[in-house]
């Protein structure tokens, strides 16, 4: 039977919220760890080593391989988003990711409507405008019209942009799958299938060398650690309180946390657009989160399978 609930659960919110300030972390962790490590190599690490947690911690019965095949969608998915983000960041701006990677948004609402069967009403509509408003007005600060356009960034774009994608189909599997077995035993063989995706990419010229050092080989750990194994689980447990489609409009915050990120670690400057997009974002957030109409929604163990 499908329960119902509503479409205003605060600490459904408040985990999104949080999701979205770790992966804001991730840019700035992830360009402080090309000092010492090739693209190549930091998404197979993050992969394998969050799957073996998982793994670890799924105890007897849990398994490393999936069974179903929306699990083999998921972590295909996720791990094309790791390679092409990687390579993306390498070879655009910061400013330039942080907003072309919002086109997650509307793919990943498009997707749950379609497969999911989610609703997206007036209110979300609206809230979902007034979040986008706020990450543009935040993200093309330092992102000029020639750095979405230039032959040297077009590629990276590019990337970051079917990252997106592909981060979305793995959203939306990851709903699909029936877990009734906790978390770990979900995101095990999700994150097997990602490792294994990533791993050709060892085989490229130079993916292998690199200088390590201290402070790269601390922001892979903080990668691998924070920004890969915990954020998914808070992620995973999010989408058990909260429609897929109101995740993607929380997560649009994302660049925000990471200009904040970038102002702590890098010392970048934290200027009054940011504060200003950011209480627009919050605003958008907000006007989403407290929506009180009854909103059946599928649950994860209760999803129909398409056709096979």
């Amino acid at each position: 039977m499908t329960r119902p609930r509503t479409a205003h659960p605060w600490r459904g919110v408040l985990l999104a919220i949080l999701a979205a300030a770790i992966w804001g972390l991730a840019p700035v962790a992830v360009k402080m760890s090309f000092a010492g490590y090739s693209p190549a190599i930091i998404s197979p690490i993050r992969l394998v080593a969050a799957a073996a947690m998982f793994r670890a911690l799924s105890g007897r019965g849990g398994r490393w391989l999936p069974r179903d095949r929306w699990s083999w969608i998921g972590g295909v998915g996720l791990g094309i988003d790791y390679v092409l983000y990687n390579y993306g960041l390498r070879w655009t701006t910061a400013g330039a990711a942080g907003l072309v990677i919002n086109v997650e948004v509307v793919t990943t609402i498009a997707l749950a409507i379609w497969l999911l069967g989610e609703r997206f009403t007036a209110r979300r509509v609206v809230g979902s405008l007034v979040t986008l408003a706020g990450v543009i007005y935040v993200a093309t600060e330092g992102a000029s019209v020639r750095d979405l356009v230039a032959s040297e960034h077009v590629l990276g774009n590019l990337l970051v942009m079917l990252a997106a994608i592909a981060w979305s189909l793995f959203a939306v599997a990851q709903r699909k799958v029936a877990h009734t077995e906790g978390l770990f035993r979900l995101l095990t063989p999700i994150f097997s299938v990602a490792a294994l995706t990533s791993l050709p990419m060892l085989l490229f010229p130079g993916a292998l060398s690199g200088p390590g050092g201290t402070m790269p080989s601390i922001m892979l750990a903080v990668l691998v650690l924070l920004c890969t194994a915990a954020v998914y689980l808070i992620y995973a447990r999010a989408q058990q309180l909260v429609d897929v489609s109101v995740l993607a409009i929380v997560l649009a915050a994302i660049p925000v946390f990471a200009v904040l990120f970038a102002w702590l670690l890098l010392d970048e400057p934290l200027t009054r657009r940011v504060l200003l997009g950011g209480a627009v974002i919050l605003a958008g957030v907000l006007l989403i989160a407290t929506e009180r109409e009854p909103v059946k929604a599928v649950q994860p163990d209760e999803a129909p399978m398409l056709a096979q």
